[in-house]
This record gives structure tokens, sequence and C-alpha cells, in this order.
């Protein structure tokens, strides 16, 4: 899926992307879940070199520490990653 594909799809579920500032409240409630899986918030871009978009990003960093990031997200090939979305 591209980063368009998602947000059509959580469009047609009544969801849209979280902005960052989402993304973190929930990683304070559920500091654990960013330790399972990348969760991305597509609802807030960097557009950086060459208008590559960059979106912020809860993990880890394999060594116990949890993170932010801005991560490139154009197409999803595996399912490591979860996307924050909000109900309408």
């Amino acid at each position: 899926m591209t980063r368009e594909d998602v947000i059509v799809r959580l469009d047609e579920l009544g969801l849209r992307p979280a902005k960052i500032e989402e993304l973190l409240a929930f990683g304070a409630t559920y500091p654990e879940e960013q330790r399972r899986y990348m969760i991305l918030a597509l609802g807030s871009v960097c557009v950086g070199s060459a208008c590559y978009y960059y979106s912020p990003a809860l993990g880890d960093d394999w060594s116990a520490l949890r993170s932010l990031r801005l991560v490139w997200f154009e197409y999803v090939s595996d399912n490591g990653y979860r996307f924050a979305a909000v109900r309408k």
C-alpha cells in the first residue's frame, strides 16, 4: 500500500490519520505498543530533500528504549507498521 492508499482506506473507515500530538498522546497512554510495531502518524508530514515525505513514528531503538523518529513512508511491503488514526 502507498501512503495515499492508507489515507483513502482510513477515510473509508470514517477515520483520519493522526497528527503528531495525537500520536504522542497514544504513546503516553499505551507505552508498550511501540515496542511491538512502529506506529506512524500520517496526519503530520515533513517534506525533506527530493520532496520525500516523512511522518513521525513511535518505535523502539533496539536497546529497549522507546523512540520518536521521522520515517520516510511511501510504500508498505510488510505488516511491521501500524497507523494511528482518529474518528472524523
